[in-house]
């Protein structure tokens, strides 16, 4: 069961200590929010990952109305994915809206040792998180 760790117009940081899974919750809020409150939510819930047991790692995106900056995935790659590998994540979901899901498969992206992927159900993360 998961309980709201943090939680703003922007968003909401779950946790269900039961199976390591932190999620992270967009708002149709997102619609104005600055670069720097986008990136600041992040932040926020990649240090989360490294300050209560996770395994798993969903960003649902469903209702993210934000266009990151050109510059962000570099700042991901520095601040974000960093504070998942040293979580020990395995695995990182992101639910898209169905138009926007990518159909690849899971992989690792720029510096992480764990696959993300792109879905457009939660059943559909569920079912991939189940395979371990």
């Amino acid at each position: 069961m998961s309980n709201s760790i943090y939680h703003d117009e922007y968003g909401t940081i779950s946790h269900d200590g039961g199976v390591g899974l932190l999620e992270l919750t967009w708002s149709p809020a997102t619609d104005h929010i600055s670069e720097a409150d986008f990136k600041a939510l992040m932040a926020r819930f990649a240090q989360t990952a490294e300050q209560v047991p996770t395994k798993y790692v969903v960003v649902d995106a469903r209702d993210l109305h934000h266009r990151p900056d050109a510059d962000f995935d570099g700042w991901y790659d520095s601040n974000v994915t960093p504070c998942f590998d040293r979580a020990g994540v395995a695995k990182l979901a992101v639910l898209m809206r169905p138009a926007e899901a990518a159909e690849a498969e899971p992989s690792p992206e720029g510096p992480a040792t764990f696959p993300t992927a792109y879905f457009d159900s939660m059943q559909s993360v569920r079912d991939w998180l189940r395979t371990g």
